[in-house]
This record gives C-alpha cells, sequence and structure tokens, in this order.
C-alpha cells in the first residue's frame, strides 16, 4: 500500500521538531533517545507502508504524489532533502559526530518540500 507525500509529511511531523532543532551538541544529549525512537519508529511506518527500508534519496519506493503517480526524484535538487533527512540522519545517528540540531532542521525542510513537491 503506497503512501503520499502528504501522509509521509504528517508523519514526519513531531511536536519537539523546533525544540530538537534548536538544541546545541552541548545539550542534545537529553534529546537524542527520543529522536532515535523517532526516526525509528517513522522508518517502521516507512516499511509497513510499502515503502524501501531503508529509506532515503535513492530509494524512495512507496512514495506516490498526492495523485497516487509515484514520486520520481528528478536531478539533486529533489535528491538532497531525502538525503539530508534520511541518508545522512541514518549515517551519523548513534555516533559522536550526530548533531541533533541538524538532523531536525533537515528533517524540517523535507516537510516542507513534500507539501511542494504534493
Amino acid at each position: 500500500m503506497p503512501f503520499t507525500t502528504a501522509q509521509l509529511a504528517d508523519r514526519m511531523n513531531h511536536d519537539q521538531l523546533v525544540e530538537w532543532s534548536n538544541s546545541a551538541p552541548h545539550n542534545q544529549q537529553e534529546f537524542l533517545n527520543g529522536f532515535t525512537v523517532y526516526f525509528n519508529e517513522l522508518q517502521a511506518w516507512i516499511t509497513q507502508h510499502g515503502g524501501a527500508n531503508p529509506f532515503g534519496w535513492n530509494a524512495i519506493a512507496g512514495l506516490t504524489h498526492n495523485n497516487g503517480v509515484q514520486v520520481v526524484l528528478q536531478g539533486p535538487q529533489q535528491r538532497a532533502p531525502f538525503n539530508d533527512a534520511f541518508n545522512d540522519v541514518r549515517m551519523h545517528l548513534g555516533n559522536p559526530d550526530f548533531r541533533l540540531f541538524q538532523a531536525a532542521e533537515a528533517i524540517r525542510r523535507l516537510i516542507r518540500f513534500l507539501g511542494v513537491l504534493g
């Protein structure tokens, strides 16, 4: 069962995104467990709805436009928001170099982009 850009954006929205994006490396520790749960649950939801696992710029299977047509990313400008919000977060999550504020901002940008991509 595919999911639309609007459904993904809605699922990605979280009441702590603003707080996470306002964090800094010196105070992010208190938020990391909550963010990790959020990110893993997001991937689980995508997988449950027929999406790629792992989901990211190079694997957006299951994602459709709001009219039901499969999303095909056209070039780096469309791939970048997915890369930042999924591939890069996945690569750094759990590592000492992880920056929660950057991850949260990348997710917020992708949510806005999904609205345009519709």
